[in-house]
């Protein structure tokens, strides 16, 4: 596995005109590191388009997709030499995770897709007792995902067992716009 601690992503938001286009254009610029296309993946012939394009890693979201084709997507990954990065909210989607072989990476979305209320204390509730242990004996990484805007965050969540960030974007993109605006 490719060291995800440091890994761009190719963000699936209209505001920074992604596609799989672009994420073949990132890794034709001669980018090396990790490259996470978060298309919302629901059938596998986009896991094969990914890895045409340069994807390193794909998102696979619990919230919408069955056990079964988690399973079989992680296979194909695997496969292809692709890192499914599974992503969680809640603790129902953690325990089915949990319950898959060969899962390396699980993504913590502090971002309730259904209400889009965001807390990032959903982190360290997850990583909490058994799952946290679970995780642990494993050697699963715990990426931290959305409304993750200060250092403090970061902690916070780093604290409570998450070793990358990812979904930090909206924070860097204005980050970046001061930046150049201030050129």
């Amino acid at each position: 596995m490719k060291r995800w601690s440091s890994m761009p992503q190719c963000i699936n938001r209209p505001e920074i005109l992604s596609s799989f286009e672009n994420l073949e254009k990132i890794r034709n610029s001669g980018v090396k590191c990790p490259l996470l296309c978060k298309k919302f993946v629901i059938d596998a012939w986009q896991i094969y388009y990914a890895r045409t394009k340069g994807a390193d890693a794909i998102l696979l979201i619990a919230a919408v997709l069955p056990d079964l084709d988690i399973k079989y997507m992680t296979k194909i990954c695997k496969l292809l030499g692709l890192t499914p990065l599974v992503e969680v909210h809640d603790e129902r989607e953690m325990g089915r995770v949990l319950g898959i072989d060969g899962i390396e990476l699980i993504g913590i979305n502090n971002r309730n897709l259904e209400t889009f209320k965001v807390d990032i204390s959903n982190t360290k509730n997850l990583l909490q007792g058994e799952r946290g242990r679970i995780i642990r004996e494993r050697g699963i990484i715990v990426i931290g995902e959305s409304g993750l805007f200060t250092p403090a965050d970061i902690a916070y969540v780093q604290e409570a067992g998450v070793k990358a960030i990812n979904a930090i974007h909206t924070s860097f993109w204005k980050i970046s716009m001061v930046m150049v605006e201030e050129c």
